[in-house]
């Protein structure tokens, strides 16, 4: 059997077009084997190179996180916005609603899935919060924009809130409960001094539930 030359383009093939079904029918709807129809590949070069459904998503993720966190780079590194203002600008990126509507469709809620829940609270607490997010609130204290003794503890909070718990795509809810969420976010950020979700951000997350 002929190696395969350019194994770097399969794998992209595989990506792009399990990306394209989940858009399309959803990660829950859709199959492996509707993958390996959709490349035109045989069974045994997808499986030669991903085992799993599960394995595939993970590096779907995996690319639209690298697109999110191009922003973050270029939020970080405004030298025009305060510490605050930037925390702002990465709630109103994050929360965009066809970004949140293609995770929603194109990944495994993380509530059903152990191995990615597992996957999503490592990258947030060991790569895009110390990398990306905690200088923004050391600049914000630095600049007086942000009131905290301790700004590591602090991100670490409000993204574990804000990623783990008011995300609906990690927890399923209802619209009801949803708004109640944000409502109880935005006291505890409001009572810090921290005005980080909108009234139109929430009726967008409380949407995304109706969607369901």
């Amino acid at each position: 059997m002929p190696r395969n030359k350019y194994p770097e383009q399969t794998v992209e093939k595989i990506l792009n077009a399990a990306a394209a079904l989940f858009a399309e029918k959803g990660y829950a709807h859709t199959t492996l084997q509707d993958i390996i129809d959709a490349t035109g590949l045989s069974k045994g070069a997808v499986y030669h190179h991903f085992q799993s459904k599960e394995e595939i998503a993970a590096r779907v993720g995996d690319r639209l996180g690298t697109q999110v966190t191009g922003e973050l780079a270029r939020i970080r590194d405004d030298a025009a916005l305060t510490g605050l203002q930037k925390l702002q600008a990465v709630f109103a990126v994050c929360l965009v609603p066809q970004r949140q509507q293609t995770l929603q469709r194109a990944l495994p809620r993380l509530w059903d899935d152990p191995q990615f829940l597992s996957i999503e609270l490592h990258d947030l607490l060991e790569k895009t919060i110390p990398v990306y997010l905690e200088p923004m609130v050391r600049q914000g204290t630095a600049d007086g924009s942000i009131h905290t003794p301790d700004p590591s503890a602090l991100c670490e909070a409000l993204f574990l809130l804000a990623d783990l718990w008011l995300n609906p795509q990690t927890r399923p809810t209802t619209p009801a409960r949803q708004r109640a969420r944000c409502a109880v976010f935005q006291q505890l950020t409001q009572a810090l001094g921290l005005d980080l979700l909108t009234d139109e951000q929430s009726e967008e997350l409380a949407a995304l539930c109706e969607a369901e």
